[in-house]
């Protein structure tokens, strides 16, 4: 298979998410003094196989231009969530909502990415499979 221009986020994604995930996960979990023990190495897998997936199928993602919204509304949802914790409110209903509200962009953008890629990789195949069988049972 040749690389074509549509792998370069599928690339991006690849080198530099699991180590951007794992500082995530050790300043998250305050897990920083787990030396020696598997934690860390079990973690930093799980996440570069997760990523290296995503890469794999960012290929059929044509248009980036819901997603990267989707993550960027996102963003603002963790930083307001922050702000409200760092306020001393985190119990309140405005943070509540904030929370509920990133975890629905969340789905939304799970759904936006998963849509492309059933609708530019499953489906052809699926097609092209049954365009075979048709062409066979004819001749």
């Amino acid at each position: 298979m040749r690389f074509k221009r549509s792998d370069l986020p599928g690339l991006a994604i690849a080198a530099i998410a699991p180590p951007l995930l794992t500082l995530l996960f050790l300043a998250s979990f305050d897990v920083w003094h787990h030396e020696g023990t598997p934690l860390i190495g079990f973690m930093a897998g799980n996440f570069a196989g997760a990523v290296g997936t995503m890469a794999i199928f960012s290929r059929f993602v044509r248009n980036w231009t819901v997603p990267l919204a989707l993550a960027g509304l996102l963003a603002v949802f963790v930083a307001l969530v922050i702000w409200v914790q760092q306020a001393g409110h985190d119990s309140t209903a405005l943070a509540t909502g904030l929370k509920w509200a990133a975890l629905v962009d969340f789905m939304v953008l799970n759904l936006a990415i998963g849509l492309q890629v059933l609708k530019n990789a499953l489906l052809p195949v699926l097609d092209r499979r049954d365009a075979r069988r048709t062409a066979g049972g004819q001749g």
